[in-house]
């Protein structure tokens, strides 16, 4: 696979998520510039993850949800008789 497909497929973010992102990104990092101290510096640094989300169209977080199959993040429950000690 050529270089520029691996890195298309890498992309798993929509145009309008990338947009969202880097807004919010943008909007923390300014924030966090006025507010200054930790919670300033905490603030910018979710914000240049937010852009950098926005920028790559790469999320992690969003590939790695995707991976998983429905079976393993959902645990079946048992009967409502059951949990109620009805039976």
């Amino acid at each position: 696979m050529s270089e520029r497909n691996q890195q298309h497929s890498a992309i798993n973010l929509a145009p309008v998520e990338r947009v969202i992102s880097i807004a919010g990104g943008v909007l923390l990092i300014r924030k966090g510039l006025a507010v200054r101290g930790m919670f300033g510096l905490v603030d910018i640094a979710a914000g240049a993850l937010g852009v950098f989300r926005g920028v790559t169209g790469i999320c992690p977080a969003k590939r790695r949800m995707a991976s998983r199959t429905p079976a393993a993040t959902l645990k079946r429950l048992p009967a409502p008789q059951r949990l109620l000690g009805n039976g």
